[in-house]
This record gives C-alpha cells, structure tokens and sequence, in this order.
C-alpha cells in the first residue's frame, strides 16, 4: 500500500516537473517576445476597463448585490444616459422570445442549460428572416409580430423566465472567497467595456460594408436581392445578418450592436459552462471566462458588428452536443437527443459561416471514435432527424447560392463549379495572411499577429503562450473531456489554416482553448494555487493592456455615447463617409444605383452601390475598359448612374481624371467628394449622321446613298441598329425624314428585347413626311427585363421614306 502511494506520489512529482519546465521554456520564449513589442499606450478601452473595475468594486464593498447585477445596472444606466434605452429593451424582447420558442421547439428535450434553447430561438429567427428577405415584406411590423408570437403562445414559460431573472437581480450576494469576488468584479468590468463600446456609432469596415449594409438594405428597400453580380458576398451564409436584421428593423444599428454584444458574452458564459462540463472548478470557469472575455481579437468582436460571435456560440452549443451523444452521457436516450440536437445547432453555424465546414470533420472524428456509446436502438431515428436539421438549418443558404449563381459556395472554387458571375478562378483570401501551421505558429500568431489579421502584434491574445503548458499538463492528465477539447480546438485550427491562417476563422478555438487553460487550475498537482494566481493575473493583464491590438474601432468617446450631436460630430471626424451617405440619400431621387470610388462603407444607402472593387467584378472591368470620358459616362448611364462617392487618395489619377470630367462637384468632406454626373444627353447610337453605315443592319432593298448621306426605306426593308439598354433607362428618339417619292407615313419604332433575345414589346409613333426634311421624336423607357433596344429606320407603307438622321439619346 506504502509502495503505491509512494508511486503516485513519484509520479506526480514527475508530471508537476514537466509542466513547469515547459512553463519554463514558454516563459523564456514569451520574454524575448515581450521585449520585440513597443509598450502600449494607455486608451479609452483600458481606461473603461479600469472605471468600471473601480465602479463594481465600491459598489460591491457598500451593497449586497452581486457583481454580475451590479454591471447589468451599470450598463443600464448608460443606455438611459445615452438615450439608447429602446435598443436595449429590443435585445432583451428578442432574447426572451426566443429563449421561449426554442424551448417550445425542443420540447422535452429541452436542457437545463439556458443557453441551448436561446440559441435554437435566435437560430430560428435568423432563418425565417432570411426567407423573409427574398420578398417585399420586411417591415418593422412582420418583426414586431414575429416577437411577439412566442410570448404570447408560450406567455407560461416567458413570465416564469421573467421572474427567474427578477428574482437573481433582487439576490442577494452569497459568501464567497475574496479570490471568487476579485474575479467577478473583473468579468463584469471587461463586459461593461464590451457593452460601452456597442452604444458607440459603427464604423468598422466589414460591418458597413456587408453586417450592417444588410440590415439597413432590408429596413430601406424591405427585401433583399440576392445579387451576387453586384454584390460578390449577396448569396453567402448570413444567418447571423438575419438576426441583426430582426432588432435593427426595430431599432437601429445600436440595436444590432448590441446583439453582437450580447453573443459575445454569451459566449463568455458557454466558456464557464464548458469548464464546469470538464471538471473545472467554479474559480477555474472564473479564469477560462476571463481569458477570452480578455482577449483583444474578443473585444475585436464587440467593437464593430462581425458575426464570428454569433457563429461561435452555435459551433460551441453543437460540439457540446456531439460529445454529450458519446459516453460523457449517461442515459442512451439523451445520447440520441444530443445527436438530434447537434444537427440543429452546427446547421445554424453552417448558415452563419461556411467556415464550420472546417470543424465538422473533427466533429466526426469525435463522434465516430466513440461510436458504441451511441450506435443503440433507435439510433437511426435520432441520425435522421439530426441530419434533417443539419439539411433544412444549415444548407438552405447554399442551395439558394446554387440556384441563383450554379456555385454553392460562391465565390470559392469556382474553378470548379465555373460561375459565370465570376472569374473561373478559385477565390484566394488577399497574400499578407500565412497558410498552413508550422512549429512556430502559436508565437508567431502572438508576436507577427499582422500575418494573421488585420491588427497590431499582440491582437491574438497572450494565452496562446501557455498553450504549451497546458496541452502537456492535460496529457499528462486523465481528463478525457479535456482531451476532447484540446483536440478540437486544435483540429480547427490546423483545417482552417491549411486555406487561410485568418484569426476570425478559429474564433471558436479561442473559446476553446480558454478552457483547455484554464482546466489545470483545477489541478494542484500540475499548478499549485500561487503558480497558477500568478499566471492567470499575468495573462490578464496583459491581454488588457494590449486590448485594442485586434481593432481599429474600439475607441470609447463619451460624447458620442450620451448625445446623438456627439455621434455626428464622431462620425464626421472619424468616417465622413457615413455622413455622406445620408446626403445621398437626400440628393438621390428615385434611388438610382451610386457609383461609389471610395471605401465600401455604404450602410444606410436606399439604392444600390455599384463599388470599383472585387466586390462587383462586372462593374469594376466596365469601369476600366471605359478609357475615355465619353465612354466612361455611356457606362454610367446605362446604369443609370446619376452620383459618385469618389476618395481621392485611393482612386487611380487617371480614373479620377476621367470621374471629374463626366461630373460636377456636389459636396465635399474631407478626402471625399460627392459628384452629380453630367446630365447632357448620351447619344447611344452609331453614325446618327448617317456618315457611314457601321453599326447599322439594312434589309434588302433599301438603299444607301453615301453621296446624300440618306437611307430610303420602307415598312418590309427598315434599317436597324442594337442598343444595349437597362429597364428604366429613359430615351429619346428622334428621326430628321422626308417623302422619297410621294406623301405618305413613317415610324419611329424601337423594339425591346430581354437577355434571351426574346421579344418584350414595340414602342411606335407614325408621322406623316413631307417633301421637306422634318425632325420627329419620340420618348420612351425601357419595360422590366429589357436588356436590348432594337431602333428602326422605317416606313409605315409600302411607300419608301427617306432619313437623313436618327438619334437615340438616353
């Protein structure tokens, strides 16, 4: 008995050793890093941090309240202080519906975990939104309306969810440890940051380009248009757009902040959870929530609306479920219910991000290696019915990309599907960012962090040092939960990089490894208490310190949270763009497509935004092929062009050479110019003057008399000339004809045809000639589906008329 005890004790002395050599080693290696890095400056978002941490601290010291009610009341007061109180109270109408539906839709199977039935509501919000958005139906009252069903059917389970919430805000704080308080105090410190920073205006560069310009396109025009010509990203996975749809219809772009916001701590909270899940203590949840909450690519996350949050918690949520499905799970049936669950949940993440594909061959993996934990009676049942939710959640969004452009994944591997909407290439992510994984990664992912994301070195965190350490100490470890989430973590990182080592695309593994750090806390004989204190405190410390490394938007400006003349005054200081859109907007009669030569951040726009990017590959190639200015506006008018965004730092002198003669400045802010494009008359016809015979089609026997410059023509030999035109494109037509031989009619004529050559209508007006030469005209518009004017020189008879000249001027 002594002998085994002393080979434990062995044996564990051993393990502690190892460990702490490889902290050791890590420690040596994070040094010389540290002393590679300029010492950062101290910011708003610090300074917030620090506010709020002091805030919480005296509160907590003179009520009895817990932290966590102390921060909802700190952020509550800040969103009545702002006068942002309605966004708020949206968020929350939208989190209690469909935490109401989702457990109405999960029936008995409904876990005690909160989380899980939210995520099945927000899930099934989002794909109803996104089946909404094909129609002219989006209006906030469909929305308030969609709320509004699950409190009112499920009204039992919504107010019993209300008075649980009201009965944890009037709790009182229980006794804890001085260690388990500091914790909390800093968790709802760093959460008060992310909250602060949601009410700020949005100015991040992919939200107004795409996360948010979805939303205010929906709200402005009530659908949709799933235009991948003008729009490379308009077919692509938005689950998580469709949910920000949902509050933004109600109440704006802070309320669509918010709900980012709020995914990302809810992502905090399924971090806590999955450390308990795996054996960690309550102090060790404490530490993995704080790690990521922590961490700057996290308050990246918040600062601007992404949708890695939202996709992170389904991807969490589902790999739960598949690894409850394995013996981690007592009972065979609730093993079957997790199966059935997962293919809800990950089918959620594959309509928020087609990144999940990375992830569900590890999944596999999992699941099959355990394969008798769950291959009982009544197996096919649950593989069915979790495959039937995988199909109708996740791949909805890829079947509507094949319809519409032949390529489920479009743009990607279109050298393989060959859409004809873009380049038979396959799409490659922009050269600066690495592939594949290397021994060196996890430093470089620290240290080189511009390699891997747009941001400043220190933007991945500062955790992923330890990563070392903890990954042996698990091994050395019996924790076979751990090891789940290690392999999973790890698994996603190698697949997605082997494309693309992109930050955003391992977000889940963030979450992940927060808890695979935090695990060994739990675990004296690898971490004694002080060790691991010390660690842990450093870690945080300086991920805070560097929290603005992953973001260039995540300043904290009081005047733009508590007055909407702040927010002006932010917006035209920060991104004047913003604030000229809403001059468009204004300007923009008839909300005709904008041509815009500047950054893509055109949320708010009514119309169109045609961008000289990669965004729309058919305009950008007319834009260059227009070499001229005359030709350049003929392109402009054939999309019925009338205002230009054009950022004179970025646009090409040439371009801009040219931008400037087709158009006449409007308004001015800053390096951004609002131009009004020449409304002088485009002729779009070949030789009107009738000087030479290129671009038009004669019919036997009408004549040409080269000497006179005249076509003499009759009803059976008109002569022709194709135009390329867009529906709602205005011309006039006009003809200068006399008699040839005799009084009679002629016609102005124009035929429109579609893109299959098919014929739409005829718009004709007759005259009568006379022996002298008269000019007649005629207005007309382009019908629905027209791409092809076909214009007519032509008699009304049988008796010829002669033409000197025709004009089609748009």
């Amino acid at each position: 008995m002594l002998n085994r005890r002393d080979d434990t004790l062995h044996t564990d002395s051993l393990k502690y050793a190892t460990v702490v050599l490889v902290l050791l080693a890590s420690t040596v290696v994070s040094l010389y890093g540290f002393s590679t890095l300029p010492w950062p400056s101290m910011n708003s978002a610090t300074q917030t941090i620090l506010l709020a941490a002091l805030a919480i601290g005296a509160l907590t010291a003179l009520t009895r309240k817990p932290p966590f009610v102390l921060g909802l009341g700190l952020i509550a007061g800040l969103s009545i202080a702002g006068g942002q109180a309605w966004p708020m109270i949206v968020v929350a109408v939208l989190a209690l519906s469909a935490h109401t539906l989702g457990k109405w839709i999960l029936g008995q199977r409904t876990p005690t975990d909160w989380t899980v039935p939210l995520l099945v509501g927000m899930g099934t919000f989002g794909t109803l939104t996104g089946l909404a958005a094909y129609f002219p139906i989006n209006y906030p009252g469909l929305y308030a309306a969609l709320l509004s069903l699950p409190l009112v059917f499920g009204h039992t389970d919504a107010a019993a969810s209300v008075r649980r919430i009201l009965a944890q805000v009037r709790t009182e704080r229980a006794p804890q440890a001085p260690l388990a308080t500091l914790l909390d105090s800093l968790l709802v410190a760093i959460a008060c940051l992310h909250a602060a920073v949601a009410f700020m205006p949005e100015v991040g560069y992919d939200a107004l380009a795409m996360h948010l310009f979805v939303p205010s396109q929906l709200a402005q025009r009530h659908q949709w248009g799933f235009d991948a010509s003008t729009y490379v990203w308009a077919v692509m996975p938005m689950l998580a757009d469709w949910i920000y749809s949902i509050v933004y219809m109600l109440a704006g772009e802070t309320a669509s902040r918010l709900t980012n916001c709020a995914f990302t701590l809810l992502v905090a909270w399924q971090v806590r959870n999955l450390t308990i899940w795996a054996g960690g203590t309550a102090t060790s949840a404490r530490w993995a929530s704080l790690f990521f909450l922590s961490t700057p690519l996290a308050f990246a996350e918040s600062s601007s609306l992404f949708i890695e949050s939202t996709w992170t918690a389904f991807v969490l949520a589902g790999s739960l479920a598949i690894l409850n499905a394995s013996r981690f799970t007592s009972q065979v049936a609730q093993r079957h219910s997790q199966l059935i669950l997962a293919g809800l949940l990950l089918g959620f993440a594959l309509a928020t991000k087609a990144v999940t594909l990375s992830i569900l061959p590890v999944l596999l993996v999992l699941l099959l290696v355990q394969y008798r934990a769950w291959i009982r009676p009544g197996v096919i049942r649950a593989l069915l019915l979790g495959s039937l939710g995988l199909l109708v959640a996740g791949l909805t969004p890829y079947f509507s990309a094949w319809f519409l452009t032949g390529n489920p994944v479009f743009p990607f591997f279109n050298a393989i599907f060959q859409s004809p909407l873009w380049p038979s290439v396959n799409f490659e992510a922009p050269a600066i960012f690495d592939k594949g994984v290397t021994w060196d990664t996890l430093y470089r992912m620290v240290f080189k962090a511009p390699r891997f994301i747009e941001g400043k070195d220190g933007a991945a965190g500062f955790q992923w040092l330890l990563v070392p350490t903890a990954a042996v100490a698990l091994l050395l470890g019996t924790n076979r939960k751990a090891w789940c989430l290690l392999l999973l973590g790890a698994g996603a990182i190698v697949l997605s990089f082997h494309s693309t080592a992109y930050l955003r695309y391992i977000f889940p593994s963030f979450a992940l490894f927060a808890v695979v750090l935090a695990l060994p806390f739990s675990d004296h004989r690898h971490f004694p208490r002080t060790l691991g204190m010390i660690v842990g405190a450093v870690l945080v410390l300086a991920n805070v310190l560097f929290i603005q490394a992953a973001t260039y938007y995540g300043q904290i400006k009081p005047a733009a949270l508590f007055s909407a003349a702040g927010r002006d005054a932010y917006l035209a200081q920060n991104l004047p763009i913003r604030k000229m859109v809403d001059v468009v907007n204004a300007l923009n009669v008839g909300n005709r497509p904008v041509a815009v030569f500047a950054p893509p951040s055109m949320a708010g726009l009514k119309s169109d935004a045609l961008y000289a990017s990669w965004y729309n590959v058919k305009w950008t190639r007319e834009v260059d092929q227009a070499t001229t200015p005359p030709a350049l506006l003929q392109r402009l008018r054939q999309r019925q062009v009338n205002w230009l965004i054009i950022d004179h730092a970025s646009t090409p002198t040439a371009q801009r050479e040219r931008l400037l003669a087709v158009s006449e400045p409007y308004a001015k802010m800053g390096g951004l110019e609002l131009r009004k494009v020449h409304q002088v008359p485009l002729e779009r016809l070949l030789n009107p003057d009738l000087s030479d015979l290129e671009g038009w089609h004669l019919t036997e026997p009408s004549s040409y008399d080269a000497s006179r410059k005249t076509l003499t023509v009759t009803v059976n030999t008109p002569a022709t000339q194709r135009v390329e035109v867009a529906p709602g494109q205005s011309f006039t037509s006009a003809v200068s004809a006399r008699c040839a031989t005799q009084p009679t009619s002629g016609r102005i004529q124009t035929n429109w045809m579609d893109a299959q050559g098919r014929f739409i209508s005829a718009s004709i007006e007759t005259f009568d000639c006379t022996p002298q030469w008269a000019t007649h005209e005629m207005t007309v518009v382009a019908p629905e589906e027209a791409v092809v004017a076909i214009v007519y020189a032509s008699g009304h008879t049988d008796t010829p008329v002669a033409f000197k000249s025709l004009s089609f001027r748009q």
